[in-house]
């Protein structure tokens, strides 16, 4: 797999999307290229990041409420 293929796929592959067998062509890809490595951890902890501060701080009800508004 060629660098640029697991970039496009890390995304899915963080979030285990991706389906057995390209995981682990990612994952091969991943061992073997500290690059890519370096660019999955990053990755990795931005999704955590975001988990959560999605957690700790939600957005005030009337927010909420004229979002479904809008998207309903």
């Amino acid at each position: 797999m060629r660098c640029e293929e697991c970039a496009d796929k890390l995304d899915r592959f963080v979030d285990r999307e991706l389906t057995n067998t390209e995981a682990l062509e990612v994952q091969l890809n991943l061992e073997g290229c500290p690059d890519c490595m370096e660019h999955y951890e990053f990755e990795e902890q931005l999704k955590r990041l975001v988990k959560h501060s999605c957690e700790c701080d939600r957005a005030p009800p009337a927010f909420r409420d004229k979002l479904r508004q809008i998207l309903g």
